[in-house]
C-alpha cells in the first residue's frame, strides 16, 4: 500500500481529517478536520505567528472572505485567474491541460491557449481513464462567484488568497501604525479556489488555508535589520538547471539569486518554521523560479518544495510583487495609496514581499515526515511529532479505575491544565492500548498512576520515542514537563 493511502486510513480513524459532507458521498477538494487534526493544524499556525508575526513592526489582521468584483478586477483575479482544461467527450470528467501534458514530458510554461491546442493536437492526446477523445484546451476561472444583496444585488467572489484584504487595509493600517516603513501585515484563513479536478486528498483543495505576510517597504532601502547575524546560515537552492546547492544567505545574496535581505530572511524563517513542525530538513529545499515562468508582477519567486509519497510538491511561495498591488488598487479605487519619504520629502508605492505557506498541504507533509511504521519494540504505527505541534503534551492513566486511582489521576489532570498543559484524562483499556493510542496520535509523555503513586505521591512518565520510563514527584511535574516540552525531548536517551 502507497505511503499517502496508509496515513489517509490512519487520519480516518484517529480524527485527524476526513472527507467533507462525508455522510451524503462528500464533494471532492474539501474536507473537514477532526479533534486531533484541528489541535495539530492550530499548533502549526501558532508557530507560524511565532516566527512571522511577533516581530517589531509586524501585526496581523482578519479580512472578509468575500471580496467585490472590482477587487478582483484591480488585482487581475477576473482576467488571468484560471486553468487549462479539458474535458472527456465520453465521459463527465475533466481535466487540467497543463497536467496531462507533463506527462508526456511537457512542462513548458505556455503563452496562450492557441499554442496549448497546436500541443495537443501534435501529441494526439487521449483521456487518461478511458482513452477517448478529449475537447479542445480552454480555459476555466478557479474563482467561487455569487451575489450580495437583494435590491440590485453586487457580483462577488469567495476570496481566491488572503492577500488582497491586506492589500486593501493597507493605507488604514500604516496610519495607524504611525505612518513608518518597514511595515508587516500577517493574515491567516482560508481561500478559495474552484479547481479543476482536486485530486491527492489536501495537496489541492477548494478551501484552503493559508498564512501570508506582506511586507511594505522602500525599494532604496531593501535591508533588513539584523541580517548580519544569520547572513551565514544555510538552505539548499534548487537552481534552474535543476542543481542543487547548499548556500548561505550571504552566496545566494552575491550569485543573485534572492533580490535582497528581506527575501532571503524569509526563506531561512519559513526553513526553520518547516523544521520546528518535523518536517526533514533533507527533504526541502527552496526552488528558484525561471524569470520566464515569473507572474507578470514578480521579479523573482521561489518555492519552497519537499520531497512525499506523491511526488515533489509546493509547500511555499515567496514572492517580490514589487509595488503592482497597491499601485493596481489605487488606479481602480481612486485612493491614494503612497507614502512619504521623511528623507527626501518625496512619495512613493511601497514594494512587497509575500512569503505565502499553504497550512494544509504542510500538515500532511508533516504526517508523512513523522509518521513511523511497525518496529519490533513497538507493534503499532505512531506519529513523532515534535512537542510544539503534538495534540497533546501528555496523557494521564491510571493504571486501574479504582482503589482510588482514578481519583488521583483525574487530580494530576487538573494539575496539569492549571499550569496551561494541554492534555487528556483516560481509563479505557489496558494500560499497553492506552499507550499505544497516545503514540498513534504522537503524544510525547503518558503519566500513569499506580498503586506506589497513593504512598510516595509520584507517578510514571513515559516517553513516547524509546518507551523508556522514569519515576517522578506529582509536585514537580508541570515543570518537567515544561521543560521536556521546550527541549523538545521525546526519549530518555536524547
Amino acid at each position: 500500500m502507497e505511503l499517502y493511502q496508509r496515513i489517509f486510513e490512519i487520519c480516518l480513524q484517529r480524527g485527524f481529517f476526513c472527507p467533507s459532507a462525508e455522510i451524503y458521498g462528500s464533494l471532492a477538494g474539501f474536507y473537514d478536520y477532526g479533534p486531533i487534526g484541528f489541535r495539530i493544524v492550530e499548533k502549526m499556525k501558532q508557530l507560524w505567528r511565532e516566527k512571522f508575526v511577533i516581530q517589531p513592526g509586524f501585526v496581523e489582521i482578519k479580512t472578509s472572505l468575500i471580496l467585490p468584483k472590482k477587487v478582483l478586477e484591480a488585482s487581475g483575479h477576473v482576467k488571468n485567474f484560471s486553468d487549462p482544461v479539458v474535458f472527456c467527450k465520453k465521459e463527465k470528467k475533466a481535466f487540467r491541460a497543463d497536467q496531462l501534458l507533463a506527462n508526456y514530458g511537457e512542462f513548458h510554461h505556455f503563452a496562450n491557449l492557441e499554442e496549448l491546442k497546436e500541443k495537443f493536437k501534435k501529441l494526439k492526446i487521449l483521456c487518461p481513464d478511458c482513452k477517448s477523445e478529449l475537447s479542445e484546451p480552454t480555459t476555466f476561472n478557479l474563482m467561487f462567484g455569487t451575489t450580495a444583496g437583494a435590491i440590485d444585488p453586487a457580483e462577488v467572489y469567495l476570496r481566491p488568497e488572503t492577500a488582497q484584504g491586506i492589500f486593501l487595509n493597507f493605507k488604514r493600517v500604516f496610519l495607524q501604525a504611525g505612518s513608518k516603513l518597514p511595515l508587516a501585515i500577517a493574515q491567516a484563513g482560508p481561500s478559495f479556489r474552484n479547481e479543476v479536478s482536486p485530486r491527492k486528498g489536501l495537496i489541492r483543495l477548494r478551501e484552503f488555508e493559508q498564512m501570508e505576510l506582506e511586507y511594505f517597504f522602500n525599494p532604496k532601502k531593501p535591508e533588513f535589520e539584523g541580517f548580519e547575524k544569520f547572513a551565514s546560515k544555510k538552505i539548499i537552492f534548487k537552481l534552474n538547471n535543476q542543481e542543487k546547492q547548499e548556500l548561505s544567505l550571504k552566496q545566494a545574496l552575491e550569485k543573485k539569486l534572492v533580490p535582497n535581505q528581506i527575501f532571503s530572511t524569509f526563506l531561512l524563517w519559513q526553513q526553520e518554521l518547516f523544521l520546528s513542525w518535523g518536517i526533514d530538513q533533507k527533504k526541502l529545499w527552496f526552488k528558484i523560479i525561471p524569470k520566464q515562468e515569473l507572474p507578470h508582477y514578480s521579479l523573482c519567486n521561489v518555492d519552497a518544495e519537499v520531497s512525499t509519497s506523491y511526488g515533489e510538491i509546493e509547500l511555499s511561495g515567496t514572492s517580490y510583487r514589487t509595488d503592482f498591488d497597491l499601485s493596481s488598487h489605487q488606479n481602480y479605487s481612486k485612493e491614494n495609496l503612497e507614502v512619504l519619504d521623511e528623507e527626501t520629502k518625496t512619495k512613493f508605492i511601497p514594494h512587497v514581499i509575500e512569503p505565502s505557506i499553504g497550512l494544509d498541504r504542510s500538515f500532511y507533509t508533516v504526517l508523512e515526515h513523522c509518521y513511523r511504521e511497525k518496529s519490533k519494540t513497538k507493534d503499532w504505527e505512531w506519529f513523532a511529532f515534535p512537542p510544539a505541534i503534538a495534540p497533546y503534551s501528555a496523557a494521564v492513566f491510571p493504571l486501574m479505575k479504582k482503589d482510588g486511582l482514578d481519583s488521583l489521576a483525574k487530580e494530576v489532570y487538573l494539575l496539569l491544565k492549571q499550569n496551561k498543559i494541554d492534555c487528556y484524562y483516560s481509563d479505557v483499556g489496558s494500560i499497553g492500548k492506552r499507550y499505544a493510542r497516545a503514540d498513534e496520535i504522537g503524544v510525547p509523555y503518558c503519566l500513569t498512576i499506580d498503586y506506589d503513586s497513593l504512598e510516595k505521591n509520584d507517578l510514571t512518565l513515559r516517553f513516547r520515542d524509546d518507551g523508556k520510563q522514569i519515576r517522578l514527584a506529582i509536585n514537580v511535574l508541570a515543570s518537567k514537563i515544561l521543560e521536556l516540552k521546550e527541549k523538545g525531548l521525546t526519549s530518555l536517551e536524547q
